[in-house]
Parts: structure tokens; C-alpha cells; sequence
């Protein structure tokens, strides 16, 4: 695998100036002369042990799955690249093998590096001569995680007439659709892979997205029946994503006894798996049952103790039950864990908005959106901040603050209709129904598949924040008007005396912050 200059988000890209990289790559070609000395026979000649090349990727696939549980980022990029080095060694046995190519791609986003894996990629390519679908597969995702959407159509098409039977480029294939608004073209790629995959290689994730979109289309007992055939399945019986998918539509329908059998035998089938502890814990709590939802919510966090999103939902448990001071230890552990995760800073200033403390608030709101500004998920804290301001009476502010959130995620219906109730309440009924009719608008945009024709592209979102950061200056005292970057210290913002209503806080949207249930495929 050739080193590119990067262009991966959230880390710096390993390539040659890297003193660790360097020394992976003398590795690698000591490792891979080593490897085809040892294996060939007396003559040189002969083909080297399959056996020996199923080790190095089992021992290399571990180490991959053991750096995502290690602390410690340098910790995390070592062992990443020791799995690199031994994948380069599973390569050299067999460059026609597939499975090498994969993950070093995989590893390579991982580390920042996405040119890199571009071009690993493309050499596994040439290697396999274009039959290995788990290569045009696994590109193609890297395709769509970069916003190349023709391209990564192209290279679904490419993994499925590799293989018609592979399972995983049907589904992310019907994945990428339904993001792009196409949900019948997504579901009847679904549907093909379901008919064209042999039953003895059912994959689960084909029948739990195709539960999931019906449950999300309203067709509950269309939705039950996907489940219900992909746990008869062998691999969906043991597929904690399905039983999990399974359990919410139940929890969702008031089917509660139900619902906890679906929750208990999705851990049956992983007992570490969070995905099962969040959605059974945010059920419990809502039904009531209070310590079942923190018990749940505490082994969770003990299996899976990098996990953001069941930190802060237990956060959130503790702020509703009056326990800020464990809720504010826990939000800000998990702003150290995660500090890009959105939806931690956006439930964390929802709290401190709740508990009274409405400058501590904006604050933690302004930080969340700093951190991807241009997110979908940076939406729901501009609506949230927008329906603060707007309680305190800072309508310019909070105008502006929902034109930024509609500019992020145009398709968020919430966000229109507060927008528009705020207009109405004011006396500008006109605007109000002009910002409805652009709802009912961008909804239809939506449903058809045209999200690029959006009627919010009316609003610059760099040009919204100037107006904000101004007002926000003048309301903290900050009179350079720019957010802070530092860590927050317990003297850098006052608190507010006057006690926020329920009602104020049912008034935005909550954001949880799970990205998805699906399990990877490789």
C-alpha cells in the first residue's frame, strides 16, 4: 500500500514524515522477505501454505479490533500500524488474496490517510483483475464517506457484477440510496440481495435495514416480518443488531414484555454489544423505571468504556433526576472522550439550561456547534440554542439561529415549524406561512430524492454565524466574538438565577447521539 498526503477528517494523516510510519514500512519489507523465505520449498518455487495467510489475517484483524479499545491515541495509531505490517505480510504470501487489501484500506481511514487508501485499493484491484467484490466494496464505502456519491454507485455496481451473491455491497449499495432520499430504489436493492444471497450466507443487516426502513415508512407488521424471517437465520439468531432493531419497534408500539425478550436476546447474542444497553435503557426510562434505566446504563458503560453516546445517556438520566453534579462530571468526561461528539454538548447545555443556568447554556451550546458547524447533527444544537434565545427574549438572535440550523440539515422539519411559530407569535403571519410552505417544500424535495434543490440554500451558514457570534459577544461579555477554544474553566461563566420551565426544554429537539446500529460486515 502506497502513502498519500491525506484528506481524512478528525486526524492527522500518517504518511512518510511520520517517524512511526517510516518504521512501518521497513517493517513491512523485512517482513514480507522473511515471509515468502520461509514459506517457499526447496526450490523456491512453490506456492506458499494457504494456512499461513489465514493466520496473519486472523492475528492482524485482532489487532485492529484491539486498538479501537485502547486509550490512548499514540497507543491506537502503533497498534494500527503493527496490524498494517502484519496485513502486508498476509499480502505477500498471496497478492491475489482480497481480505489483505481490505484491511490495510480500512486501517488507512482509520489512521487519516484516505489517498493512501484510495490507492491500496486500486493495486487490489489490479491484483484480484476486478473479481473481488469485498474490494469494490469496501472502496466504494470509502467513496461514499467522502460525498463521491456517482462514484460509489459506480463501485457498488462493480462489487455486485463481481459477485451477486455478496451481501454486504447490496446492502450498502441500498444504504446509500436511502440517504440520498431514493428509499424504493434502496429497498429494492435490499430485496434483490436478499433473493440473490444463498440462505446458507443470509446476512442479518440486509433484513434488519429493510425492518428498519419499513418501520420508518409506518408498515409496522411488514416490518415484524423482515425480522421475524431474518432471525431464522443463522447468522441473524446471533445478530444483536437485529434483535435490537426488533426490540424498538416492539418498545415503540407499547409491546413492553415483548420488547425486553427482543432486548435480552440481542445481549444473548453479544453481551457487550451498547446498541442493545442504550435502546434498552432509554426504553426503561421512559416507561418509568428509573434504576433499571442507570443499572442498565452502568454495565454498559463498564463493557464499553469508550462508548460516548451511553455516557451521555446516562448523564442525561442524572440531570433528570436533579443529580447535576454526577451529570456534570459525566458530560464533561465525555466531552474529554469524544470532544467532537455533538450530541454530548448539546444534552449537556439542555441540563444546565433546565437546572437554571442559562449563560453556562449558550456556552456549552456554542462549543458543541464549533465543533462541525456544517453537520447535520450541528442542527439540532442550533435549534436548541435558537428556542433558548428565544425564550430569553433575543429575537434576532434566535432568528438567526434557526436560519443556521436549517441551513445544516434543510430537512428538519422541527426546526421549520419552531421557526415558524416564533414568526406567528410575533405578528409576522406572513412569514410564518412562508417558512411552513418551505417545510412542506423541502419535505416533498426529500421524499423524491432532490435534497440538492433545497430552498434553505437562500441562507449562508458562514454568513449566519457573524451575526451570532456578535450578539453572543455582547451577551458573555466576549467582545472579541469568537467562541472559545479552551477548556472551560469553573470560573469562565456565570450562572444564571432564573429556573428554566419544562416546557421550554420539551420545546427542543433532544439529540441522541448513536451514528448506527449496524454491524461492519468484515
Amino acid at each position: 500500500s502506497s502513502s498519500g498526503s491525506g484528506s481524512g477528517s478528525g486526524s492527522r494523516s500518517v504518511g512518510p514524515g511520520d517517524p512511526l510510519f517510516n518504521a512501518y514500512r521497513a517493517g513491512v519489507a523485512r517482513s514480507a522477505s522473511y515471509v515468502m523465505a520461509s514459506t517457499a520449498g526447496d526450490d523456491g518455487d512453490a506456492r506458499p501454505l494457504a494456512i499461513n495467510q489465514d493466520l496473519l489475517v486472523y492475528q492482524a484483524r485482532q489487532m485492529r479490533n484491539n486498538a479501537l479499545k485502547m486509550r490512548l491515541k499514540d497507543e491506537r495509531k502503533k497498534m494500527r500500524l503493527n496490524a498494517i505490517r502484519v496485513f502486508e505480510r498476509a499480502k505477500a504470501v498471496d497478492p491475489a488474496d482480497g481480505r489483505a487489501y481490505v484491511g490495510i484500506g480500512q486501517l488507512l481511514q482509520q489512521l487519516g490517510d484516505v489517498d493512501a487508501a484510495r490507492q491500496n485499493f486500486q493495486d487490489g484491484c489490479d491484483a484480484t483483475g476486478g473479481d473481488n467484490a469485498y474490494i469494490w466494496q469496501a472502496w466504494a464505502t470509502l467513496e461514499e464517506r467522502a460525498g463521491d456519491v456517482p462514484r460509489a454507485r459506480q463501485l457498488y455496481d462493480a462489487a455486485t457484477a463481481a459477485d451477486k451473491s455478496h451481501a454486504a455491497a447490496w446492502h450498502g449499495w441500498g444504504m446509500l440510496e436511502k440517504s440520498q432520499g431514493n428509499f424504493q430504489r434502496a429497498r429494492d436493492l435490499l430485496v434483490k440481495g436478499v433473493r440473490l444471497v444463498p440462505p446458507s450466507r443470509a446476512s442479518p443487516h440486509l433484513y434488519q435495514s429493510l425492518g428498519v426502513m419499513a418501520a420508518e415508512r409506518g408498515r409496522v407488521q411488514e416490518a415484524r416480518e423482515h425480522f421475524k424471517e431474518g432471525t431464522k437465520t443463522e447468522a441473524g439468531a446471533q445478530s444483536a443488531a437485529l434483535w435490537q432493531a426488533w426490540g424498538m419497534l416492539e418498545s415503540r408500539q407499547g409491546n413492553g414484555d415483548q420488547a425486553r425478550k427482543l432486548f435480552q436476546r440481542g445481549l444473548q447474542a453479544d453481551p457487550q454489544n451498547r446498541f442493545v444497553w442504550l435502546s434498552w435503557a432509554v426504553f426503561e426510562a421512559k416507561e418509568g423505571f428509573v434504576d433499571r434505566a442507570r443499572g442498565l446504563l452502568i454495565k454498559g458503560c463498564k463493557l464499553n468504556p469508550r462508548d460516548p453516546p451511553l455516557l451521555q445517556a446516562l448523564a442525561r438520566l442524572e440531570a433528570v433526576e436533579g443529580n447535576m453534579e454526577v451529570a456534570r462530571r459525566l458530560f464533561e468526561q465525555g466531552t474529554k472522550l469524544a470532544p467532537g461528539h455533538q450530541a454530548n454538548w448539546q444534552a449537556w447545555a439542555m441540563a444546565e439550561w433546565k437546572a437554571g443556568s442559562v449563560d453556562r447554556a449558550r456556552e456549552l451550546f456554542q462549543r458543541g456547534v464549533w465543533v462541525a458547524p456544517r453537520s447535520r447533527n450541528a442542527c439540532r444544537l442550533f435549534q436548541a440554542w435558537g428556542v433558548l434565545e428565544e425564550r430569553e427574549g433575543n429575537v434576532p438572535l434566535a432568528r438567526q439561529l434557526y436560519k443556521c440550523a436549517v441551513k445544516s440539515d434543510p430537512s428538519s422539519e422541527k426546526t421549520w415549524l419552531t421557526w415558524a411559530d416564533m414568526e406567528q407569535g410575533l405578528g409576522n403571519d406572513i412569514r410564518a406561512g412562508e417558512l411552513r410552505n418551505l417545510c412542506v417544500q423541502q419535505r416533498a424535495e426529500e421524499a423524491v430524492g432532490s435534497s440538492d434543490l433545497s430552498p434553505a440554500a437562500m441562507f449562508g451558514i458562514d454568513s449566519a454565524l457573524r451575526p451570532i457570534l456578535r450578539s453572543l459577544a455582547t451577551l458573555l461579555g466576549n467582545q472579541g466574538g469568537m467562541p472559545p477554544l479552551e477548556g472551560m474553566g469553573g470560573n469562565s461563566v456565570g450562572y444564571g438565577e432564573m429556573g428554566t420551565s419544562d416546557r421550554d426544554v420539551v420545546g427542543s429537539e433532544p439529540l441522541y447521539g448513536v451514528v448506527g446500529s449496524s454491524e461492519e460486515f468484515l
